[in-house]
């Protein structure tokens, strides 16, 4: 499962550089490094999944002395390691910027945040392809907006009344009830992932 791993940060070699690139000019010009890690570490993740899309791929992997179980756990591995990846260029590009280290509580949101949206995501993608994802978002979106403007125009306000109410719990709360929350979130995303691909024929 190494192996896999190592191969996906092969293949995005050139694009993880091409990002950090990016992620570091946005800093610059001083963009909220809870928005650009969310942002990219969504990006790197979805394109980390939609490589291995491809039907000679596929292919290709079933051909490989690994088990479709490895195949798997090695996209949630290499998305942590990914998104960790995300979080040291944020805390690079402060420390170069702005000379302070960035909040720690941010940086373990944006890492939270992130991982979440992953345990949605990727058994979405193993289910139909990730082109889904996206459809899949700009449906929710779309959802979203119907209610507000028919149904309840201040859902704006109630969500960031929620918000507020779980922003007082305090840091190291909040900290870990998501963390909590999170591990749960992502290991049954994981073995829903690997139920799914086992059952897939190419």
């Amino acid at each position: 499962m190494y192996q896999l791993v190592k191969k996906d940060l092969i293949i995005h070699k050139k694009m993880l550089m091409g990002m950090f690139l990016v992620l570091l000019i946005y800093m610059y010009i001083d963009i909220p490094i809870i928005f650009l890690g969310l942002l990219f570490s969504m990006t790197l993740t979805l394109n980390l999944f939609s490589t291995d899309e491809k039907r000679h791929a596929q292919m290709l992997l079933s051909s490989l002395p690994f088990t479709r179980k490895e195949i798997v756990s090695s996209k949630y591995i290499s998305a942590i390691f990914f998104i960790l990846l995300i979080v040291l260029a944020i805390t690079g590009g402060s420390l170069l910027f702005q000379q302070v280290l960035p909040n720690g509580f941010h940086l373990l949101m944006i890492a939270i945040g992130s991982l979440f949206v992953v345990s949605f995501m990727y058994p979405v993608a193993y289910k139909f392809t990730s082109k889904y994802v996206n459809i899949t978002f700009f449906t929710c979106f779309g959802l979203y907006l119907a209610i507000i403007m028919f149904f309840i125009p201040n859902l704006n306000d109630q969500i960031r009344e929620i918000f507020t109410k779980i922003m007082n719990l305090g840091e190291s709360q909040l900290t870990l009830y998501a963390g909590l929350i999170l591990v749960i979130t992502y290991i049954l995303s994981w073995l829903l992932s690997i139920r799914i691909y086992e059952k897939k024929v190419f």
